[in-house]
């Protein structure tokens, strides 16, 4: 009888208790119970619940283009609004860096920045953990310059009047520099230098570079850094004679003389859809990883594959197929963690 039903027990939970549990799932898992139900939905939105959220792992878009994102939680590919420009007839601006918790850079939103240095090029979008759970816009940019004698710059948006300060020089010469992964308190960012191929730290507080005595493998190619829990980790493919041999994800010994130890070494039936059975030919791919669930992407093929640092685990993902490749390379690295403006019907937020 309908008159005689017992309560939901979840109505009878406190409200302090129904907030604290729904706060441990994924956001993008509350939006679809947020569009059914008023109580949930006023509990969503109340600031005792946005003190409790915090990021969670699942919730991750990897973005494959400017208008596609592939999302951990529901594995399906899903179209990127927060990207879309307002005149649909021009192409979006190129990214070109994303930082958690949502604050997304394009080459349009630098322009309304102090001109970066000469020659120089942004490696790092830094937002303090303040501003994680905040509207709060706040961030420090990192730039380098190109050439013999590489000059690092940085800008912090807290600042009056935000403007590039000169920092250290690069203590040796680098054909390039590669991706750059920000410690866990925000003062250290350790950055790829490639040709040679070294592990570069960069101070945040004092400016300065440093080249700590750690032996990169050997053989190592389409490299990237990433920290999770405190831990350097670098995943990358082993090549020997110009040929891909396989994809291994290593882990910095505490001891750094000690070098990178493998915690994970990519499975054969994995590999052979990272590279799509062209392994003599094909040797690139791209990575992209947010709190230890790593994508490499083939974006000349579509394929896409993850790795889980807490279980090592790797598995196989649907493939992307109508993207453009080249667009894709511009875009694929880049990873939005939406905050408390996704279900607050808001669009992610640009610089």
């Amino acid at each position: 009888m309908a008159s005689s039903a017992v309560a939901c027990p979840w109505d009878a939970l406190p409200e302090h208790l129904q907030e604290r549990i729904v706060s441990l799932l994924p956001l993008t898992a509350l939006l679809p119970v947020a569009a059914v139900s008023r109580a949930l939905r006023r509990l969503l939105r109340s600031p005792a619940f946005h003190a409790l959220l915090s990021p969670h792992r699942l919730d991750a878009f990897f973005l494959l283009s400017p208008r596609h994102a592939f999302h951990l939680l529901t594995r399906r590919l899903l179209p990127l609004a927060a990207s879309r420009p307002l005149d649909s007839s021009s192409p979006p601006p190129p990214l070109v860096s994303s930082a958690s918790p949502s604050l997304v850079v394009t080459a349009a939103s630098l322009q309304r920045l102090p001109t970066l240095p000469d020659r120089s090029y942004l490696i790092a979008v830094i937002v303090p953990r303040s501003s994680s759970t905040s509207h709060s816009q706040e961030y420090t940019l990192v730039a380098v310059s190109t050439g013999a004698a590489v000059r690092s710059y940085t800008l912090d948006s807290a600042d009056p009047s935000p403007r590039w300060e000169p920092r250290g020089e690069l203590p040796r010469p680098f054909a390039l520099l590669g991706n750059a992964a920000i410690a866990c308190d925000h003062s250290l960012l350790y950055v790829l230098g490639r040709g040679p191929d070294a592990l570069l730290s960069f101070d945040l507080v004092t400016g300065q570079w440093m080249v700590p005595p750690v032996v990169m493998p050997h053989g190592l190619t389409t490299a990237h850094l990433f920290v999770f829990e405190g831990r350097l980790f670098l995943v990358g493919g082993v090549e020997a004679f110009g040929v891909l041999q396989r994809v291994v994800v290593w882990q910095l010994d505490n001891d750094e003389a000690a070098g990178w130890m493998e915690v994970g070494t990519i499975p054969a039936e994995v590999f052979d859809e990272l590279v799509a059975g062209r392994h003599g030919s094909f040797w690139h791919f791209q990575a992209a990883e947010r709190m230890g669930i790593v994508c490499l992407y083939n974006a000349v093929d579509g394929r896409l594959v993850m790795f889980d640092v807490v279980d090592c685990a790797w598995t196989k993902l649907p493939r992307v197929s109508g993207l453009d490749a080249e667009e894709s390379r511009q875009w694929f690295g880049h990873v939005l963690e939406p905050g408390i403006e996704l279900l607050l019907g808001q669009r992610w937020p640009c610089l």
